[in-house]
């Protein structure tokens, strides 16, 4: 059913519909997800299955009513696996503040090369600017084990 309801988005969307359309289509389509999580199955992988779309409801449907956003996040991992290859092969950054560093410069030069900015420019406007965070604020998201 989710893949019906996926392949049936992507086929709409690729008509020319409104915005209002799509903030329809969106209530419409999150009210079904919303009745599909609060079913009562029995098979333990159809019940976390559920319980991934239930935990997040407010985000699966974000490419529905925003045409800027992709229903995939094809481009995201595409822009990643170059530096996790990268970082495999010559194995550097072993520490959580080297990795914080590589993946927050990484970021934020996809990011602008994605808006079109020029990120070499980008990056010594930032410097100049001195629009840096300090240095204790600066730590990762998500501390890495060991």
């Amino acid at each position: 059913m989710l893949h019906q309801m996926y392949v049936g988005l992507q086929s709409w969307l690729e008509t020319d519909v409104t915005l209002r359309e799509r903030a329809e289509m969106h209530r419409s389509v999150q009210r079904s997800l919303e009745t599909l999580v609060e079913r009562s199955v029995t098979d333990e992988s159809v019940a976390t299955l559920l319980g991934k779309v239930e935990g997040g409801l407010d985000h699966w449907l974000t490419f529905v009513g925003e045409p800027a956003v992709s229903p995939t996040n094809n481009a995201a991992e595409l822009a990643l696996r170059e530096p996790v290859v990268l970082r495999k092969i010559i194995g550097t950054l072993r520490n959580d503040r080297g990795m914080f560093t590589h993946e927050t410069l990484l970021s934020l030069l996809a990011t602008w090369r994605q808006q079109g900015r020029n990120p070499y420019e980008e990056l010594k406007r930032v410097i100049r600017d001195n629009e840096m965070i300090p240095r204790d604020q600066a730590k990762p998201m998500i501390e890495s084990p060991g």
